[in-house]
């Protein structure tokens, strides 16, 4: 799928209009954000900072609010490459999340991010920020960060990929940090708003991504201080702003775009489902599911609750709970290159700082008949682990 109309003009080789986005490209991220983001005060094109991708943002942005060795807090499971875009140039500190057994969705989860914010800065790691991806519990978590006085990351790079699933046929819309009156919650100038081309456009090859921030100029100054070292080509820019400006095509793609992901989903779940494989449910947005692959790793990796020894308290029955230790460990490993040599890739949960061995990310925004190959794969690797488990 891609606009019928895009056409590339010499200008578009040039350096444009600078390197935070070109006016046209701002103009039409605002309206974007206006018309989609249900913002309690207007989006304009000079509080948002165009560069490329997401990640030149996350690396600018720290570079802007930390020192190095300061530390951003994440809840896990949670994008690999966070450490990297935080850490490398920028030398801010990952600061995971760990949810213990509770809904990593839930407000209950404010408290732990209290607990290991208390017990980062007891050890002499200041923290500067959380960044979020999760938007059930926006006003909790804005009370937790004016609390302390740290920076609120909303990444919304998903906000327009929901779709309807079966048992979901009214799937939940996006609520963007935008929406929601900071009034009482926290100052406006901590409220950043992370997006860009990759997720919701499928277009991760032509890195652009952006900051907005409606109340705080002197960070958006910072940030254009140093941007020519993250500047976006012209022809993504280009494109970006002809696609948003289109806006019978936008609709139509938003609208398409959320019918193949539902289809992708179905399809998913369909196998899971016949494999008598376990999913984290009630997903209605994103390119893949949270799979439990954990009882496919053998028996011998669970422990009694008298011997928890390198485990974590997450029960498997009146008392078991799963081991995280070295045999757990290879097992994953021993999985995981199971299905690398049937020519299949399933993202180990070791990719994604997963509290316990045995979760895997299965991406299904994908081709269907390259998803149906896929998935025939990993059914043949599936029966044949499983045969040797019970054997």
């Amino acid at each position: 799928m891609y606009h019928p109309l895009l056409e590339i003009q010499p200008r578009h080789f040039t350096y444009g209009d600078g390197p935070f986005g070109s006016r046209a490209l701002r103009a039409a991220l605002s309206n974007f954000f206006n018309d989609y983001f249900n913002p309690v005060n207007k989006v304009l094109a000079e509080q948002l900072l165009v560069v490329a991708g997401v990640t030149s943002i996350l690396d600018l942005i720290t570079w802007a609010i930390a020192d190095p060795g300061d530390g951003i807090l994440i809840g896990r499971p949670l994008y690999g490459s966070f450490l990297n875009d935080l850490k490398t140039r920028s030398e801010g500190k990952l600061v995971t999340v760990s949810s213990e057994g509770l809904d990593p969705m839930g407000e209950e989860m404010v408290k732990q991010y209290e607990r290991e914010f208390l017990k980062q800065e007891k050890s002499g790691t200041k923290i500067k920020a959380v960044i979020l991806a999760s938007k059930e519990t926006l006003k909790a978590y804005m009370r937790f960060c004016q609390k302390y006085h740290i920076h609120f990351i909303s990444d919304e790079v998903y906000a327009m990929s929901i779709y309807k699933t079966p048992d979901n046929t009214h799937a939940i819309p996006f609520t963007s940090a935008l929406s929601i009156d900071t009034t009482d919650l926290i100052d406006p100038y901590l409220v950043h708003i992370l997006y860009g081309i990759s997720k919701d456009f499928s277009s991760n090859g032509l890195r652009a991504g952006l900051l907005l921030t409606q109340h705080n100029k002197s960070l958006i100054k910072s940030l254009r201080s140093i941007a020519p070292f993250s500047w976006s080509a012209s022809t993504t820019d280009h494109f970006w702003s002809t696609l948003l400006n289109d806006r019978p095509f936008l609709s139509y793609y938003l609208a398409e775009n959320s019918r193949r992901l539902s289809e992708g989903y179905a399809l998913l779940t369909s196998f899971l489902q016949k494999h008598n494989i376990k999913w984290v449910e009630g997903s209605n947005a994103g390119f893949f599911l949270w799979v439990d692959f954990r009882g496919l790793l053998g028996k011998d990796i669970f422990v009694n609750e008298e011997e928890k020894v390198d485990a974590v308290a997450v029960e498997r029955g009146p008392s078991q709970v799963y081991r995280t230790g070295k045999k757990a460990q290879e097992r994953d490993e021993w999985f995981f290159e199971k299905m690398a040599r049937a020519k299949v890739f399933v993202a180990s949960g070791n990719f994604f700082f997963a509290e316990e061995h045995g979760w895997y990310r299965v991406t299904f925004s994908v081709p269907k008949e390259v998803l149906k190959v896929g998935l025939e794969r990993v059914g043949r690797v599936l029966e044949e682990v499983k045969r040797e488990v019970e054997g």
